[in-house]
């Protein structure tokens, strides 16, 4: 229901109060209480100064502060700018200082908020922006909205704002929740979506902090445990698995994944744990005996205690593995079939990486078709993985390599076949690739080698959601998710007449880009220290820790195979050294040398001491060049690497504005 306001009786009390100091009845007491403030603190209603914002390096330290708030907050975000998609409403989340850190709104009315300042970085607490919803939640602890001419800047008249403020498991206000738009869309349920969404954000919070001790606990349990020389089991009542460190798998010729959830039944002789039902724990005991595995004979050290209820009863049991002999190579990993990652398993601290797990997260709650961009070797496939995963991991994944399929195939590859369709053609017919992922997810990698004949036919899949098998004339309703890959430019291909204009506007609904390696020189550490984990667990081999100078030297590398090849790299590390270390030449001698060329070019260039640049020179000519090469803002602000907030910041700063 829409609120009925007089605006001419509100515009006349504020034109009262700014002319003569006379307070009407038409304005609520918070209002005036606030007018009255800004008065006295000198603020010119009429002639205000633009809303300050912060600094790039301090927007960015609040950013980093507010992590959590922000991960928590940005999808309620987006839910709520759902609600009210292309009216003309923007969300914004503020912290505690009424600094924007996050703004989510229609396309349409960008540059209308970058006039008003409603971008990221600016403050919007009462002594900066005067009378507005966000500067008075914070003040007033409560959610309040506040509707054209109760502003206290005119210019701010046209608006209407609903605010609430945000509290961590403490009770404290951490930020505040605020959507505005035109003063002639206020509605009461507004305020209602905005209070309900910061409730949300709150419980939220409270669980992510619960969450937060809990997983901490059990880090230092499972860091405790994974360090013991000892191989360690813990089993239920019925003798599943539910622990076991990474020695205890390594004896028992298995993995730490592979253990998990199976029976110990399955993997051991369960006499040395259990009884011969195999569903009650035998008393604690410490005798030598054999181990019988799916592989081999193992003798071993076996000490087996009973793990008690409260009442007495038994809840399962724990055994201490100590192998008797050296251990010998372990089998080859086996290898799950299907899909097999998930979230968890791409590993990286990155912000570039961790942005990219965000989207990623965001889009698996949805069935839009997804475009994942990145060089090979990034993980496009792990992600797609992930993505379906996350909410349709019982659903059919079917991965399809466009490039790896010959140009007269890959029709009836993709969409099936009739009897006697072609020589040599199924005397049944086939089904194709979308059928087989009927309800689930098609992977398609390297959409960019698709022939343009057969891209023609996708987009009508995409449009009409219906395939017709070749030879066929019946329409088949498929009803799939579409994730897309690809390692080029799609744009750039749409302007070299290889890639169809209307399939990438298709395809590229929800673009995530997948950084590479070299941009992730932070996450180098990470994936040594797990992929030498990985790969000496899957040769049986003890390698101590890389050392610094051995990290450093793949940190200065570029990796142009990025993960895959950095992986490869550890492994024959791994398989080639006669000791227990990877010295540094090991890995120096598989990076490939630099091209003299490149060499020569790297000598070339001075020191920026040397060339005495004005940084800040620099940068004005840099964007000064993006903005001529491109009249979208957008575009203009992805050549050069930042948000489009940033750029008009920066516009506005070095007085660029149109």
């Amino acid at each position: 229901m829409k609120i009925h306001t007089d605006f001419e009786a509100m515009k006349k009390t504020w034109t009262d109060f700014v002319n003569s100091g006379i307070i009407g009845n038409h304005i609520r007491k918070p209002i005036i209480d606030s007018w009255i403030r800004c008065q006295a603190a000198g603020l010119d209603p009429r002639n205000p100064n633009r809303t300050p914002s912060v600094s790039e390096e301090n927007f960015l330290k609040r950013q980093k502060e507010n992590k959590v708030l922000l991960d928590v907050s940005i999808p309620f975000m987006v839910e709520l700018q759902e609600f009210v998609n292309k009216s003309g409403f923007s969300t914004t989340l503020a912290d505690p200082n009424g600094v924007i850190l996050e703004l989510i709104c229609d396309p349409s009315i960008l540059k209308e908020a970058f006039t008003k300042n409603l971008v990221r970085g600016s403050i919007w607490n009462e002594a900066m922006a005067g009378t507005n919803a966000t500067g008075l939640s914070l003040d007033l602890l409560q959610p309040i909205q506040v509707i054209g001419a109760e502003h206290y800047y005119e210019c701010y008249h046209d608006l209407t704002c609903s605010a609430a403020p945000i509290f961590d498991e403490n009770e404290k206000i951490i930020g505040t929740l605020d959507m505005t738009g035109p003063k002639e869309r206020a509605y009461p349920h507004t305020l209602g979506m905005v209070v309900a969404a910061t409730k949300a954000i709150t419980r939220q919070l409270c669980i992510a902090e619960s969450n937060r001790q809990i997983d901490l606990t059990n880090h230092y349990l499972s860091t405790l445990i994974d360090s013991m020389s000892d191989g360690v089991v813990a089993v239920d009542v019925k003798g599943k698995i539910i622990g076991i460190n990474s020695q205890g798998a390594k004896i028992l010729k298995t993995t730490t994944f592979d253990s998990y959830g199976k029976n110990i039944l399955d993997i051991m002789d369960g006499e040395t744990i259990l009884d011969h039902n195999g569903n009650r724990p035998v008393k604690s005991e410490d005798n030598e005996k054999y181990v019988v595995t799916k592989s081999k004979r193992i003798n071993c050290l076996i000490n087996s205690k009973l793990i008690l209820h409260d009442d007495g009863k038994v809840a399962g049991a724990v055994a201490t593995l100590k192998d008797m002999k050296n251990i010998e190579v372990t089998p080859e990993k086996n290898r799950r079939k299907g899909t097999r990652f998930t979230f968890d398993d791409i590993i990286g601290e990155s912000s570039d990486l961790l942005r990219s797990l965000h989207l990623s997260q965001i889009a698996a709650k949805g069935t839009s078709t997804v475009l994942l961009q990145g060089e090979s070797g990034t993980g496009k496939e792990m992600f797609a993985q992930a993505i379906h995963n996350a909410y349709q991991s019982d659903k059919p994944f079917v991965a399809i390599n466009c490039a790896g399929i010959p140009e007269t195939l890959i029709e009836s590859v993709l969409f099936g076949y009739e009897e006697g369709s072609f020589t040599g053609a199924s005397k049944h017919g086939k089904m194709g690739k979308f059928e087989l992922a009927k309800d689930g997810t098609i992977f398609l990698d390297e959409i960019g080698e698709m022939p343009l004949s057969t891209q023609t036919i996708l987009l009508r899949v995409l449009q009409e959601r219906y395939i017709q098998r070749i030879g066929g004339a019946a329409d088949i309703p498929v009803d799939v998710r579409i994730i897309a890959a690809t390692n080029k430019d799609l744009a750039n291909e749409v302007k070299k007449g290889k890639f169809r204009q209307d399939l990438y506007y298709r395809l590229n609904v929800l673009q995530i880009n997948i950084p590479p390696l070299r941009n992730r020189k932070k996450d180098i550490p990470v994936l040594a220290d797990f992929f030498l984990k990985e790969i000496t667990e899957h040769c049986g081999k003890f390698i101590e820790p890389l050392r610094s100078s051995t990290i450093e030297i793949m940190q200065k590398y570029e990796w142009p195979g990025n993960v895959r090849q950095f992986k490869n790299a550890i492994e024959q590390a791994v398989n080639f050294t006669e000791t227990n270390r990877i010295d540094e030449y090991f890995i120096a001698d598989y990076l490939p040398k630099i091209d003299a060329e490149l060499t020569i070019n790297k000598q070339a260039v001075p020191l920026m001491n040397e060339l005495n640049v004005d940084l800040k020179d620099l940068e004005l000519v840099t964007i000064k060049k993006a903005l001529a090469l491109f009249s979208e803002r957008k575009k203009a602000a992805e050549f050069l690497g930042i948000s489009r907030s940033t750029l008009y910041r920066k516009m506005k700063h070095y007085h660029l504005e149109d």
